[in-house]
């Protein structure tokens, strides 16, 4: 076999691997010292691989600064009640708290809007408290379930707290109806009530419409 013909059929191999690895997400492991060749073709497709990984890294961490500038600059327009060092970590919570659900920060961002206006010391006729409006006697059982420290309602005021409890909230309500739109209903209205109203044939839909309207209107809007 010529020199030439043996180089192409290396880097055939070569290449064969590397996407085969970028495809699959798997790396083929070769036993050491069986073959020159395997070993240098290892050494070759761990490269590939730590460039696509670094790749996705620097994609992933550019997004998340983007998110992050983009959720700043919707706070700057509500007064949080917060002191500096809180307002400037809350697009941080939001990120970490829509990424253990799969949610989109912004969406979460938007259910803050709407609950209530990025006030954290906001209060509802309802007795719910802080950015998402949780009850207490709602939040004390999640906080159980989360293994959350609970410390009575002044717990609800400590927003990374509120806002983990509430993402929470939201996504056992998308376990249990299923359905996003019944999931906002179900936060606001109570999973109890809102299935009374199924029961009966009546769908609301006023609070996810306002949730979803908050959404579009900061996910299109410009940094």
């Amino acid at each position: 076999m010529t020199s030439y013909k043996a180089k192409q059929i290396v880097i055939q191999l070569v290449l064969l691997l590397a996407f085969t690895g970028f495809f699959t997400g798997k790396t083929p492991q070769y036993v050491s010292g069986l073959s020159p060749f395997f070993s240098a073709v290892s050494q070759v497709e761990e490269g590939v691989f730590h460039k696509a990984k670094e790749t996705r890294f620097q994609n992933e961490l550019a997004y998340d600064n983007r998110i992050r500038e983009k959720i700043r600059l919707v706070i700057s327009d509500y007064n949080t009640g917060l002191d500096e060092s809180s307002s400037v970590l809350i697009p941080d919570w939001i990120l970490a708290e829509s990424r253990k659900y799969g949610y989109d920060p912004l969406f979460l961002t938007a259910l803050i809007i709407t609950e209530s206006s990025f006030n954290n010391w906001a209060k509802s006729n309802r007795n719910a408290h802080g950015l998402m409006q949780l009850k207490p006697a709602t939040a004390v059982a999640i906080a159980s379930e989360t293994q959350l420290k609970w410390k009575g309602t002044p717990t609800l005021y400590d927003p990374k707290k509120n806002i983990a409890l509430g993402a929470y909230y939201l996504n056992k309500m998308v376990a249990r109806f299923g359905d996003l739109t019944l999931a906002l209903e179900a936060y606001n209205q109570g999973p109890s009530r809102l299935s009374r109203f199924l029961r009966r044939g009546y769908l609301p839909n006023r609070y996810s419409g306002k949730v979803l309207k908050n959404y579009r209107k900061i996910r299109f809007q410009p940094i």
